[in-house]
């Protein structure tokens, strides 16, 4: 179980030292560019994910109780930490929803070579759970073979 609490804390530490800063920059300072392909830009949303669950609680519910499922059942090391990405992720950005009203969203790929990701500015506790699904869905499908 360490292994899902561990990635999981980490993320949630992470992204809070991260939003800190980032809000603490007066408005000024965006876009900020840190390469050639990625800026620093400040946006605050209500959030996809929750917006759509808070309309449908029972979706909700199946989603956590499969998260604990998964977390719970003996599975391999590469799967518990996709959890762990996961809900560490999910966690950061529901608890600044319910804190600040909004998630703080900041990366934003102006010349990303999949398009889609130039339509969006994203935060790290996004790319925890997209990396997070990446590796379990990995994971399973190796436990499969």
């Amino acid at each position: 179980m360490w292994k899902t609490v561990v990635p999981a804390a980490a993320v949630l530490v992470a992204e809070a030292i991260i939003r800190r800063r980032i809000n603490a920059l007066p408005a000024a300072t965006f876009p900020l560019r840190v390469g050639p392909r990625v800026q620093l830009r400040r946006a605050h949303n209500r959030g996809l994910l929750c917006s759509k669950l808070a309309q449908k609680p029972r979706a909700a519910a199946a989603l956590a109780a499969m998260a604990a499922v998964c977390v719970c059942r003996r599975s391999g090391t590469a799967l518990q930490i996709g959890m762990g990405l996961m809900l560490g992720g999910a966690l950061a950005n529901l608890i600044e929803r319910w804190a600040r009203g909004s998630v703080t969203d900041y990366v934003y790929l102006p010349r990303a070579v999949i398009p889609f990701f130039r339509r969006i500015i994203w935060n790290a506790a996004d790319l925890s759970v997209l990396t997070g699904c990446i590796t379990a869905v990995i994971a399973l499908l190796h436990e499969k073979l």
